[in-house]
């Protein structure tokens, strides 16, 4: 068999279906077994960045395992934003790059360059990924294609990179084998370090660890379930979601939990942000709860402040996470009031799900709390006209209300959108949350409309769309039912905000005349052959539906002022929960109070 066609066969066994890349040379070999394999296909990005990306939009969406590929050396290397952006949010991405043949290799230690075009992926890849390898001789591909998957899906879930040289994948696989049996986790003794290093008052049982948590439930009279990315799980979201509805318990997601909870589901209490943030999960969070039990949330200091040591001094944390590299980090000083439970949340979970709940006095009076806290908050946040690219992305949301995903790009949009949008139950949002990658939205709308099978959507910002506007041919092409929305304010929105606030109003590179213009996006859609429209801002709610309405891809943009703000926004040095623009002190001292 030859080894190319293993490599897919492999794959396709394992669930993928869709293979995301860009031809070459030393990758054409793959390529062609791909197009013969009648159970695969293959999807030609304009930029290896795009593949990459729409790789980790379809695992986000599918939230199983995806295959990206290039050839060797610029297209390797072109991969390596997506890489970068699958490890830091965990998703389980097989990357597959081509390099020379073996016997290109000089042997001469120190030489910058072997041949054209080849680069040692392996080496750039290896701090972004689980697990990195070229592979040197044909009858290693077994053994470590398998493990490469077992890697990839299993513990805290993240990317892995094979490198296959040119002869290699034209080589043969003499006896191909599709399920290996591995170790728990193949790479433990790097895990067995971490944990020794994180905390001996580590909790590892299950049956200790929930009766940990049992314990300080019943205690609490205010506890928060704080959800995080790392329950990534449907089933062990929806037994935690009703663990909490059974206790009246609130519960507060990452951002990229968002889509766990529907807009409107009465348990919902929003996004945790150090920054932007819901201004009443964070108040909630931060300075109303005296009891956060975190289920897969990494509490890094985007969600919590940067003065790690003053969120939630009132409250006892309890953190569960699968990597014991997060739970060396302390919130509290010395890891004071905390307590730190290494387990799979979705076992977990589970485990609780089958405690049989109890009466606890005061809990729903808490609801009450933070329902009047919800209500009032957004209440001035809503009355704010600085925040009326929020009010257009809600109604954006009730026009995308019938697609299966929806990915948003880096900027001011993205808050905007994690903020406002009204997402439906089972309706996915998708974000580049660690890497925070710019140019991620547009191909990830793509792959996440093969993993799901329904129509996409992605919100872009005029600055962040021309990172990969190349793949508006894709769309094209392929006829995908992606509807594009461009947020358009001829500006690098969130930058322009920080010059304003701490350089004096010089806006380099962030405003025209200054280094940084933008384009008519909807004359560059046409010129692609995609219906688009251009439209301010205050015309969308009743201009905008009839043009969305309907198959095919379609691109909107929508044109906002040059000074645009994403509010409410926590002031260096303030806490949390005190955002700008400032809830009147009436209202603020009201809330504390309760």
């Amino acid at each position: 068999m030859k080894l190319s066609d293993y490599v897919v066969a492999f794959l396709q066994k394992k669930g993928i279906r869709h293979f995301f890349g860009y031809q070459g040379t030393m990758i054409a070999h793959l390529v062609d077994s791909i197009e013969r394999n009648p159970d695969t296909e293959n999807h030609s990005s304009y930029n290896e960045q795009g593949a990459a990306f729409a790789a980790c939009g379809y695992a986000q969406a599918k939230e199983e395992c995806a295959c990206a590929y290039a050839t060797s050396g610029p297209g390797a290397v072109n991969l390596l934003s997506g890489v970068a952006d699958a490890y830091y949010d965990s998703l389980p991405v097989i990357f597959l790059t081509g390099q020379l043949n073996t016997y290109e290799y000089s042997g001469i230690k120190g030489l910058r360059q072997q041949g054209f075009q080849e680069t040692d992926i392996v080496a750039m890849a290896k701090p972004i990924t689980k697990y990195a390898v070229q592979i040197r001789d044909a009858e290693d591909i077994v053994t470590e294609l398998n493990k490469a998957y077992h890697i990839a899906t299993t513990g805290r879930r993240g990317p892995v990179l094979i490198d296959l040289p040119m002869n290699i994948q034209r080589g043969e696989v003499e006896n191909p084998v599709y399920d290996m049996e591995f170790e728990e986790d193949v790479c433990g003794v790097e895990v067995e370090e971490a944990v020794e290093t994180a905390s001996a008052h580590i909790l590892h049982g299950t049956d200790e660890a929930v009766r940990a948590i049992c314990d300080e439930l019943e205690q609490a009279k205010r506890p928060v379930i704080m959800l995080g990315h790392g329950v990534d799980s449907a089933v062990s979201q929806q037994k935690l979601i009703r663990f909490a509805r059974s206790r009246q318990i609130p519960i507060i997601t990452s951002v990229l939990a968002k889509s766990v909870l529907a807009y409107d589901d009465p348990q919902n209490f929003g996004c945790i942000g150090g920054a932007y943030g819901h201004r009443y999960a964070n108040m909630i969070a931060n300075a109303k709860s005296d009891l956060l039990l975190c289920f897969g949330i990494s509490l890094c200091t985007r969600q919590i402040g940067t003065k790690v040591n003053e969120f939630a001094k009132g409250a006892k944390i309890i953190r569960i996470d699968l990597d014991p590299y997060n739970l060396q980090r302390n919130i509290h000083e010395n890891g004071e009031n905390e307590i730190k439970i290494l387990a799979e949340t979705g076992t977990l979970i589970q485990a609780l799900d089958k405690v049989p709940c109890r009466e606890q006095e005061g809990i729903s009076d808490w609801m009450v709390v933070c329902s009047e806290i919800r209500e009032n908050l957004q209440a001035v946040d809503d009355a704010l006209p600085e925040r009326y690219p929020n009010r257009m992305i809600g109604e954006l949301s009730d026009m995308l209300k019938d697609t299966g995903a929806i990915a948003v790009d880096v900027g001011q949009h993205m808050v905007w959108s994690y903020q406002s949008f009204k997402n439906r139950e089972g309706q996915k949002l998708l974000f580049s949350g660690g890497h925070g990658a710019m140019g991620y939205a547009l191909p990830a709308a793509i792959g996440a409309y093969y993993a799901t099978g329904k129509p996409t959507a992605c919100i872009c910002g005029d600055g962040a769309f021309q990172m990969n506007i190349q793949e508006l041919e894709w769309v094209k092409r392929e006829n995908l039912p992606v509807k594009i929305m461009v947020m358009n304010n001829e500006a690098l929105g969130m930058i322009r905000h920080l010059q304003r606030d701490y350089f004096d109003c010089l806006f380099a590179g962030t405003t025209d005349g200054c280094g940084f213009a933008s384009c008519d996006f909807s004359k560059v859609a046409a010129a692609y052959g995609i219906p688009s429209c251009r439209m301010h801002c205050e015309d969308v709610k009743e201009e905008a539906p009839q043009f969305m309405e309907g198959q095919g891809p379609k691109l909107l943009e929508v044109m906002l002022e040059h000074g645009t703000f994403a509010y409410p926004k926590t002031c260096l040095g303030e806490p949390i929960h005190n955002q700008q623009p400032y809830a009147p002190k009436s209202v603020y001292d009201h809330l504390m109070a309760l």
